[in-house]
């Protein structure tokens, strides 16, 4: 039987493990590619997403039954994120150029090589514009979603999607000359 996630929220509210470990299993994998993403780095991101999760677990019982816990959990990821942006040691020249190279066996090259370019563009990207991009353009969230949860006038995150898209394209464009 599938569990809607109110009724997951409603049993661990009531004390059931079994929901709190099935609400975990179920958003853990978009959280943590979120993270990854707007971070750039893998081990910051498993231990920026159990922050995350401890954060759901501690906050579990604000969320009210009209509420929308995809918006929810997606804000405490943001504003995580933004804290550990905010604390994190300036970055060095090796940051930069630093880029995970998924394991190569599952794809072909030619994938592989698109997936590293466009990954690389997307670092080109300030840390607003490459969190905007990737809560528009990967998790679907709306503009107006997207304000509401970074506390961004919608005009701003707007602007951010154009002007990404923009510099996005200019990237990829000089990367396959």
């Amino acid at each position: 039987m599938e569990y809607s996630d109110y009724d997951l929220i409603r049993g661990i509210k009531s004390g059931d493990g079994d929901a709190l470990e099935l609400l975990v299993r179920r958003w853990y994998p978009r959280i943590f590619g979120y993270v990854q993403k707007t971070l750039g780095n893998e081990q910051d991101a498993y231990d920026i997403t159990q922050e995350i999760f401890l954060s759901v677990v501690q906050n579990i019982k604000a969320i009210y039954p009209w509420s929308r816990f995809k918006s929810w959990i997606f804000t405490i990821a943001h504003n995580k994120c933004l804290d550990f942006l905010r604390l994190r040691r300036p970055l060095d020249a090796t940051d930069i150029c630093d880029v995970d190279i998924p394991d190569p066996s599952p794809l072909p090259d030619d994938l592989i090589e698109s997936s590293l370019t466009v990954e690389s563009a997307l670092n080109m990207l300030s840390t607003p514009q490459r969190e905007t991009v990737v809560l528009h353009y990967m998790y679907q969230f709306t503009a107006k979603e997207i304000a509401h949860m970074t506390h961004t006038p919608l005009p701003t995150v707007k602007s951010r999607i154009t002007s990404a898209k923009r510099l996005l394209s200019k990237f990829l464009r000089e990367d396959s000359s």
